[in-house]
C-alpha cells in the first residue's frame, strides 16, 4: 500500500515550490532577469518540484512492484506503461527531468529568458502531474 503521508509531504511542498513560483510568475520578464535572487530562487524552486515528483513516482513504483527504473525519466515512463500516468504527461515529465539535471549537475548556464518560459509555461503541467499520482496513491 503506498504510504500516504510520504506522498502528501511530498504533495505539499509541491504545492508551497509552485506558489512560489506563482509569485515569481507576476514579474515582468525584465523584473525577473533583472533580479539573481530571483532567479536562482525560482530554478531552486523547480528542481524540488521535480524532485518531489521523482520521489513520489518512484515510491508508487516500489509499491506496485513496478521494474526498476534505469534513470530518474524512466520513473516517468514506467507510470505511463502502467497507466498511472497518460504517455503525454510521461514526455513532459521527462523533459522536466532533463532540466533539472542541467540544474544540478550545471551542464550549461541556463538563461533567465528561458527559465521565464518555463515558469509561464509549465507550471500547470507540474500541478497536473501532481494531482494524478496523488490520485493514484489515494486508491492504493
Amino acid at each position: 500500500m503506498v504510504n500516504r503521508t510520504k506522498v502528501e509531504r511530498q504533495l505539499e511542498l509541491i504545492k508551497e515550490y509552485l506558489d512560489f513560483l506563482q509569485e515569481i510568475r507576476s514579474l515582468t520578464e525584465e523584473e525577473f532577469a533583472a533580479s539573481k535572487r530571483n532567479f536562482h530562487s525560482a530554478e531552486r524552486c523547480l528542481q524540488l518540484a521535480i524532485e518531489c515528483l521523482i520521489n513520489i513516482g518512484n515510491h508508487i513504483i516500489s509499491d506496485q512492484g513496478l521494474r526498476a527504473p534505469k534513470d530518474y525519466a524512466d520513473i516517468f515512463r514506467i507510470l505511463a506503461e502502467n497507466s498511472i500516468l497518460l504517455t503525454e504527461d510521461a514526455l513532459t515529465l521527462k523533459q522536466m527531468v532533463q532540466f533539472r539535471n542541467r540544474l544540478v549537475h550545471v551542464y550549461w548556464d541556463i538563461e533567465p529568458k528561458f527559465l521565464w518560459q518555463i515558469i509561464q509555461e509549465e507550471l500547470e503541467d507540474i500541478e497536473r502531474c501532481a494531482q494524478d499520482l496523488a490520485r493514484f496513491a489515494q486508491n492504493h
